[in-house]
């Protein structure tokens, strides 16, 4: 079994279904992570050096979290940070076609459509595309994520709803989840922030109680083909 994940920023990954993430590699399935934006120059766009700099230690986190979560497959790529609206689809498709020719993925993990930022739609997009139906090709399930302060954070009346309707048991792997996402230090803010550990932790626990798990990650279910 492969299992690709793409996520638009580092950390999203974690936020979304590192507890699954690690599952799948304690199942002895194989994991790819595809980060598609580099996650940096948003917020200061005119300062290299600082930025430079934050593109190599939010690299390093990134790679510490896949290593935390048992995966040894992370592709980093380097799409604008909060601007993947400047970009051709039809490039972002590509680079997602390309990526599923080379890992054949069974299932696809990525970003809710409907999310608030607009790097989380484009991503959902790309993987929409990417994925769509063919005879060669060897997707067999879609899944996407909530991430914390983007998924609630849009308004229901213009945005898709994120419907959970895949509950995955992850109460052997939330700390794994929780590690992976602590070294995000400059990612996470404090409680009770959404993107907090605290706020984390507690929407995985009440995820699981709705299923009577200790813990749980929520998928939306795009396609599911037995």
């Amino acid at each position: 079994m492969s299992v690709l994940v793409v996520a638009a920023h580092p950390d999203d990954e974690v936020l979304g279904c590192g507890g699954t993430i690690a599952r799948h590699v304690q199942d002895g399935e194989r994991v790819t992570i595809a980060i598609l934006g580099e996650g940096v120059t948003s917020r200061n766009p005119t300062a290299h050096k600082a930025n430079t700099q934050s593109l190599s230690d939010l690299r390093g986190a990134a790679r510490e979290a896949s290593d935390l979560m048992g995966v040894t497959d992370l592709r980093l790529l380097d799409f604008p940070d909060n601007r993947f609206d400047t970009v051709d689809l039809l490039e972002l498709v590509a680079t997602v076609e390309a990526i599923i020719a080379d890992v054949k993925p069974n299932i696809v993990y990525c970003q809710h459509g409907g999310d608030l930022n607009i790097d989380h739609q484009l991503t959902f997009r790309a993987v929409l595309t990417a994925t769509r139906p063919q005879p060669e090709l060897q997707v067999n399930s879609l899944y996407t994520w909530s991430t914390r302060s983007a998924t609630e954070w849009a308004f229901s009346s213009i945005f898709p709803i994120f419907i959970p309707r895949l509950f995955v048991d992850i109460s052997n792997t939330l700390q794994d989840k929780l590690r992976a996402l602590s070294v995000y230090e400059n990612e996470l803010r404090l409680w009770p922030h959404s993107r907090s550990l605290q706020a984390v932790e507690a929407a995985c626990r009440s995820n699981g109680a709705k299923v009577g798990v200790e813990a749980a990650e929520v998928f939306d279910v795009i396609r599911v083909i037995n």
